[in-house]
């Protein structure tokens, strides 16, 4: 995907000593810190980006392997936003200097569903959840989409930004801009302008998690060209805008790293993604069983986390949801003849799915909900109808 047209770079950096603060008003919170700002440079009207520098926070592990997913809401809703400590649950952010708000987003739902599948694509390896559905008073990242960059106090062709500590760390509940009207009065709107959004997001989102810019065109924290959906690459890459330099803060001495890999990072931060889909299996009925207008559906479900719920399908329509065991479900009023029952269980990231058809009889016998398996084949009482029940011959015989 094409990247911005940037050349050189400024940095903005007084001294921590020298760092402004206002004094805060009775019972308000105390203003934040802001160090400084790192731009690539805004010039003859050419678009790029920001970083504000803020001073180190606590460095935290935002998921432990196995645990909960990090959140990043993608908020295309429009936002305002009053200075303070960033924290995407109160709307308080240390990049607006004074209460602010930000449209919601102007594209079509088109582009919007293009963005918001292209951003999961990109941290699909990661133990993160992408939703635009606000998780409220929970800890969570925000990635505003919307507006122009004017509308958060910041200058004419700034397309996003997010803080960025001088110690590269994590910053917990951050919240970080793509202004989407800026970045669509710079390329209009094309067919590649969802990827530019969000491509634009991801790099945005990862300076939160500490990333810096890497001089290697396939990643999403570069600025060079690329052919291509950016991913984040395995790769010791050399940090840099359009010259390799090391990872920090250009210009001021400091250096977090002599290279940056993303994926070592992110996995580090975040935690790698549950990519094990959960099993399903549909114990009773079995397939193909002749069954009544009425009865139970008997599943089981696991997963190497958490199954969060099973779904049931008759006909292809969902019928009912559980997200708890036993996955069992009461079916009835179903109209005589064949029809097909789907089970589809899901752990949050992954899902499997599995179905069987029946063939529903007025007076049928009801299927054992408790199926003991056959374990010999060859045994006098088979189960040749697939009800669940061995058949019992009286008088004849068998062949």
């Amino acid at each position: 995907m094409r990247t911005s047209w940037l050349a050189g770079a400024l940095l903005l950096l007084p001294s921590v000593a020298a760092a402004e603060q206002k004094a805060a008003a009775p019972g308000a919170e105390a203003p934040p810190v802001v160090l400084g700002w790192h731009s690539e440079s805004i010039s003859a009207g050419r678009p790029g980006t920001m970083l504000q520098i803020i001073p180190p926070v606590a460095e935290q592990v935002i998921a432990a392997p196995g645990g909960p997913p990090t959140i990043v809401f993608m908020n295309k809703g429009g936002v305002t936003l009053t200075p303070g400590t960033n924290d995407a649950r109160t709307n308080r952010s240390t990049i607006v200097g004074q209460t602010s708000t930000i449209p919601p987003f102007e594209g079509s739902a088109a582009e919007w569903s293009a963005i918001m599948q292209c951003v999961r694509t990109i941290f699909a390896p990661y133990n993160m959840t992408i939703t635009d559905v606000d998780p409220g008073n929970v800890p969570h990242f925000e990635s505003v989409m919307g507006g122009r960059a004017q509308q958060a106090g910041m200058e004419q062709g700034v397309l996003g930004v997010s803080p960025f500590t001088t110690n590269c760390s994590l910053i917990p509940n951050s919240i970080v801009f793509t202004f989407t009207q800026s970045t669509r009065d710079a390329y209009g709107t094309t067919a590649g302008l969802p990827e530019e959004l969000c491509e634009i997001a991801a790099q945005e989102i990862a300076h939160s998690f500490g990333l810096d810019h890497e001089y290697l065109a396939s990643d999403p924290m570069t600025y060079l060209n690329f052919n291509g959906l950016k991913t984040f690459q395995n790769v010791d890459a050399q940090c840099g805008e359009y010259s390799p330099r090391t990872c920090g803060l250009p210009g001021t001495g400091i250096v977090c790293s002599q290279r940056q890999n993303s994926v070592t990072m992110l996995t580090q931060r975040i935690g790698v993604g549950d990519t094990l889909a959960p099993s399903v299996s549909i114990t009773s009925p079995s397939n193909g069983a002749v069954v009544p207008t009425a009865f139970t559906v008997a599943t089981t479900a696991s997963d190497n986390i958490a199954v969060s719920k099973v779904e049931l399908y008759v006909d292809g329509v969902l019928v009912d949801t559980k997200t708890a065991a036993p996955y069992s479900f009461e079916l009835s009023g179903l109209a005589t003849g064949g029809h097909s029952i789907q089970a589809k269980a899901s752990d949050g990231a992954n899902a499997t799915e599995t179905t069987i058809n029946v063939t529903v009889q007025a007076g049928a016998p009801p299927p054992n909900p408790n199926p003991v398996p056959d374990e010999d084949p060859d045994s006098e009482n088979p189960d040749t109808d697939g009800d669940g029940n061995s058949d019992t011959i009286t008088g004849g015989c068998q062949t």
